[in-house]
């Protein structure tokens, strides 16, 4: 499946119906969203966790593109939601609900996720520092302002940036307290690689 075709398919993926906002929750752009998938598929991983899947954009990306994906959501009707757009769109995910700070396996060639940016919490740091740990390779978004506080975090985990890529986000009022039609909101996306050398 090219780009193109993954991104029509992933604009059938239905968004949250009651966004929590102490969650952070919006849909990711389905563009954005094929952006990421497709380029950890394009890298030769194969065996993937979505850290905070929401209603499974990216998890169901990575699953069209045929890779073997786990996808973890502390949100139970989120998680439902998440589930009913994978088995709509024919496509195989574990999907696990569990907030990811507990999550404990390892191994995964690559996470993929758009977590929390902290403008409403602190939650986004932890679901970096677990896909830093659970991951060799990480593909995440992230609010612009991040790189200095990612590449301590890399350090931690023994990670390294390879690439960050400017995107704007046209996105639209999720909640009450959003006031315009639509907002745009830059972010970058990183992705890190875990340093194999003793």
């Amino acid at each position: 499946m090219n780009k193109a075709n993954l991104k029509r398919k992933l604009s059938q993926v239905d968004d949250f119906e009651n966004p929590r906002v102490e969650l952070e929750q919006y849909q990711t752009p389905p563009s954005l969203a094929a952006d990421i998938v497709y380029s950890c598929y394009m890298q030769g991983h194969e065996k993937v966790v979505d850290l905070g899947t929401g209603t499974g954009i990216l998890a169901i990306g990575a699953g069209l593109l045929g890779l073997d994906v786990k996808a973890v959501e502390i949100d139970s009707k989120a998680l439902d939601q998440a589930q009913e757009n994978a088995e709509r769109l024919n496509v195989e995910v574990d999907f696990v609900e569990k907030d990811v700070t507990q999550f404990g396996e390892t191994g995964f060639d690559a996470v993929v996720m758009n977590p929390p940016f902290n403008v409403q919490s602190n939650e986004g740091v932890k679901f970096w520092e677990k896909g830093l740990e659970v991951g060799d390779n990480v593909f995440g978004v992230a609010g612009k302002g991040f790189e200095t506080r990612l590449k301590r975090l890399c350090n931690r985990f023994n990670h390294e940036i390879v690439t960050c890529q400017a995107y704007t986000l046209g996105l639209p009022p999720s909640y009450e307290f959003h006031l315009e039609e639509s907002r745009s909101t830059p972010v970058d996306v990183y992705v890190t690689k875990k340093d194999v050398r003793e």
